[in-house]
């Protein structure tokens, strides 16, 4: 290694710690080239020089970092990529031998962490010495990965960094069953404890599937891939697309032949009751699935997981459907496209919460909307009284909610064994403040309306977690020192345990002999106490004199006293009666520490008894957050938002009056124009939209899945006055792109992203259209767009808004009845466009993109040009280059083309 290395960011100390003997460093280098190399990152298979196989070779998302106990290294690859994305500069690089290497701090270790498996998606694993520092043996000692944080959970969420997300497992299994093809699931959430599993039939672009990942927001995938299978590709494609990493496993971790024992050991089961007995276990595929994650997880090799996991059925059913392309064409979740803009995204905007556990409640709640009316008007009805009482809400957010830590984040401390006394306190100071909260709540029990659920969900359910908490109060009110924790020391009261108070007592007693010692040092220098000289104290010397070395010379002329070394401070010094004093304390206090920590060790074991009624206490505050979050903005959007009328599924219409779109009205400088929605069963299902661009028909059909999302999640709507009827699915065709990775031209995404939605979409479902078929010619596109439109409205009858520039695509209401027409309304005037964004029935009589183009400063003989080539091609178009009876055959073979392409949609459906 160079002479001149030093660790980046570890300070200029650390330079021996690097410059290990050579022996030491080739030992390293031998066991870092002997470690698994990484699967190519062209074709996603293995390297043959490698000799490693599929579950064991190196992922190319993994980064391996290397525990140097003081210090953290990273090397290879993995240095480039740490020195490029968080160094941002390649000047951190250094070499032990051939092989780069970056190091980090113990801070930017833990910045590093954090960005890796909760933002970037990336696998993480961590090697230490095993031996010592100078060891040439290193093992694994900590591996993670987004949906498996457990061995890290210390390091990323440290200090008041609260857990705001959750991260979430899953496994897949393919079978076939009856000749239907079926898809087993099985998901975990380590944090909740919960494995739930799923069985349900799929169509060939597993359409269901896609669903349950958006609904449960999976950050992993368990998956085994068996060669040419094209069901096993159109199931990457799907997690792939979802921003889902996908975790290759073996064909046997799926084998479920000891999963009744495995989960005999895992679950709260009743008492003589066996995993055996589950009706889950009759879900073959899903019990496969559960297998894998049983083993991914490593639960069975942490004592403190028996006995602590349910499992449970998942109903795909209970929730709305949203695809990852609902998911992006709403602006659900965060986007590297806003900018930093929380409020750009429909999450960000809800987000008024004050704990973490409600910002993790509302993430679910936005992908998993309800689709059981009773449900829903219960949590309307919520948001109505927090939104009318604005005492109610302010209290609960400023008083109560704002002052609640993470419960469940210190319940897992005390299920892992790694809680404190200060964890304790913490459940205490919880506990003292419920009877407040229950009051302010209470206050609207006998509320005409709303008094039975504020009493049945709230009120009555806190009154039972301060009966079942009273206990906890006592138990620290008896054991822990309360008054010492305001200057943050969390020890056991001496009164506590009789050993304690007599170690105390010998303690005070031997202090005070230390403190005489000053007096007498003091008359034997003849030097004052306290001012020139004084007693002073610290862990490495104990108790000792110190005066300034202007008085050194005053020690000289008694040999009662030992220097024990001379600073710039003044010379420090003891006597043999206070070293033997010193000494004696010492020992007291070890005792003293020792009692204590066993006591301390009882204390938080009883105290951890108590995580149950809490896990309660932290879904109820979490709920309480979120109904006030949806209170907060309703009430304080630039337009207050308004209850929706919801009817049942099947039944009723979606009328907007006034409908706005909840994140762009927020945005600065916008002065957002409001429009009507109506979307009617048997007159106005499917709605075509025309307009130029920028005037606002993205916008318009965006806004209309955004209201009926919020209405279904139980918030208040945008609109002066909204009607909405529930539906099970929103999908969505909006803005595909190209993905040149993995050869997907835009075209051929938008058609994946069409066929899903013809394939799944019921007459119950809301489906948005943005600008289908322009990704190949004008006559296909047409064609495509004209097929696909009429299936939908003569065969799925659901409800659909499609924004097109195929005007010819107007004349579909000419055929159909339950279409219409509405157009965004421009105004032109000598050359000038002005868009009015206002949304009117009727179709759009031109075209405008020479006018957007002028817009955009475009030069001037491009548009003059432009002008010249578009009447050129209406001229031809027109007049089609000879007589009448020509136009019609070309007419005549324009639409043989289009009925064409319409057959081979309708076919393909």
């Amino acid at each position: 290694m160079d002479e001149d290395d030093e660790p980046q960011g570890s300070g200029g100390n650390q330079q021996s710690q690097i410059e290990l003997d050579n022996r030491t460093e080739q030992g390293f280098l031998s066991f870092y080239r002997g470690l698994p190399e990484a699967r190519c990152r062209c074709c996603m298979s293995f390297c043959q020089c490698c000799g490693f196989s599929r579950q064991t070779c190196k992922s190319a998302t993994t980064v391996r970092i290397f525990d140097r106990q003081d210090y953290y290294s990273v090397h290879g690859d993995d240095a480039v990529l740490v020195a490029k994305e968080f160094y941002h500069t390649l000047a951190v690089i250094k070499h032990i031998g051939t092989v780069p290497y970056v190091t980090m701090s113990q801070l930017m270790f833990e910045t590093i962490l954090r960005e890796l498996l909760l933002l970037r998606q990336n696998r993480v694993e961590v090697y230490a010495r095993e031996g010592g520092k100078n060891s040439n043996a290193w093992v694994l000692s900590r591996r993670g990965s987004p949906g498996n944080l457990q061995q890290f959970e210390d390091m990323l969420f440290t200090g008041n960094s609260e857990m705001s997300t959750s991260a979430v497992v899953m496994a897949i299994k393919l079978g076939v069953d009856d000749g239907n093809r079926m898809v087993g699931v099985s998901f975990a959430d380590a944090t909740q404890r919960t494995i739930s599993v799923c069985q349900f039939a799929d169509n060939d672009q597993f359409s269901n599937l896609e669903a349950l990942t958006v609904q449960i927001s999976a950050k992993e995938c368990l998956f085994t891939s068996e060669a040419g299978s094209a069901d096993c590709a159109r199931v990457r494609v799907v997690l792939e697309r979802g921003g889902i990493l996908v975790t290759d496993r073996k064909r046997a971790d799926f084998a479920s032949k000891d999963l009744v024992q495995d989960l005999n050991r895992l679950l709260r089961l009743p008492e003589s009751t066996s995993a055996a007995s589950l009706p889950e276990m009759d879900l073959v595929y899903g019990m496969a699935s559960t297998a894998a994650l049983v083993k991914y997880l490593e639960l069975l090799s942490d004592a403190s997981n028996f006995g602590q996991f349910r499992i449970k059925p998942f109903d795909l059913g209970q929730y709305m459907r949203l695809d990852a392309a609902a998911v992006r064409a709403l602006n659900l979740v965060a986007s590297p496209l806003d900018g930093g803009n929380k409020t750009m995204n429909l999450t960000g905007l809800l987000n008024k919460c004050k704990t973490a556990q409600g910002q993790r409640l509302l993430a679910q709640w936005v992908k998993q909307p309800l689709t059981n009316l009773a449900q829903i008007e219960e949590r309307l009805n919520i948001v109505e009284l927090l939104a009318e009482n604005s005492d109610l809400r302010v209290a609960l957010q400023e008083d109560h909610l704002r002052r609640m830590p993470d419960l469940h984040r210190i319940s897992k401390r005390f299920q892992r064994g790694k809680a404190t006394l200060q964890d304790c306190v913490r459940l205490y100071q919880v506990c003292v403040r419920l009877p407040a909260l229950r009051t302010a709540l209470e206050g609207y029990v006998n509320h005409a309306q709303y008094g039975a659920i504020v009493s049945e969900r709230f009120v009555n359910s806190l009154g039972e977690i301060i009966a079942d908490c009273a206990k906890l109060e006592e138990l620290v009110e008896t054991t822990i020192d309360l008054e010492r924790t305001e200057q943050h020391e969390f020890v056991i009261k001496p009164t506590f345990d009789e050993r304690l108070a007599a170690l105390r007592a010998q303690s005070d007693e031997i202090g005070s002999q230390i403190h005489q010692q000053l007096n007498i040092a003091a008359r034997d220098l003849s030097l004052e106490p306290n001012k020139v000289l004084k007693l002073e104290n610290n862990a490495q010397f104990g108790y000792f004199f110190r005066v300034s070395r202007a008085q050194e010379a005053a020690l000289r002329t008694s040999k009662k006293y030992t220097t024990i070394d001379t600073k710039k401070d003044g010379v420090r010094f003891v006597s043999p009666k206070l070293r033997a004093l010193n000494d004696e304390f010492a020992q007291l206090k070890k005792d003293y520490d020792d009692i204590q920590s066993t006591l301390a060790t009882e204390v938080i074991k009883v105290a951890g008894g108590y995580c149950e009624p809490l896990e309660l206490l932290n879904a109820l505050v979490a709920e309480l957050d979120v109904f006030a979050s949806f209170a907060h903005i309703s009430v304080s959007a630039p337009t207050p938002y308004v209850r929706p009328v919801v009817s049942a599924k099947g039944e009723g219409n979606i009328r907007l009056f006034g409908a706005r779109h909840p994140c762009l009205e927020v945005q600065d400088d916008v002065a957002f124009i409001a429009n009507d929605v109506a979307l009617v069963r048997g007159k106005s299902e499917l709605q075509i939209i025309t307009g130029p661009n920028m005037g606002g028909k993205s916008t318009y059909i965006r806004q209309v899945g955004v209201v009926v999302l919020l209405a279904q999640i139980g918030c208040f709507v945008p609109c002066a006055s909204a009607e909405v009827c529930i539906v099970d699915s929103i999908l969505a065709r909006v803005g595909a792109g190209d993905s040149q990775l993995k050869g997907v031209s835009t075209f051929m995404a938008e058609m994946l992203e069409t066929a899903s939605i013809l394939k799944s979409a019921s007459k119950d479902s809301l489906i948005i259209i943005d600008e289908l078929g322009r990704g190949t010619s004008t006559y296909d596109g047409f064609g495509l767009a004209w097929a696909i439109s009429e299936h939908i409205a003569t065969k799925i009858h659901g409800f659909c808004l499609f924004a097109t520039h195929f005007h010819e695509l107007t004349a579909l209401a000419d055929t159909v009845p339950t279409v219409s027409n509405l157009h965004v309304s421009a105004l032109t005037d000598n050359g000038t466009l002005t868009l009015l964004y206002r949304v009117r029935p009727g179709v759009c009589d031109q075209s405008f993109g020479i006018h957007v183009a002028q817009m955009a400063d475009f030069p001037t003989k491009v548009v003059e040009m432009a002008k010249r080539k578009a009447l050129e091609l209406e001229d031809f178009q027109g007049h089609d280059h000879g007589d009448d009876s020509a136009n019609v055959g070309g007419d005549a073979k324009r639409m043989r083309m289009m009925d064409d392409t319409a057959i081979a949609v309708r076919k393909a459906v």
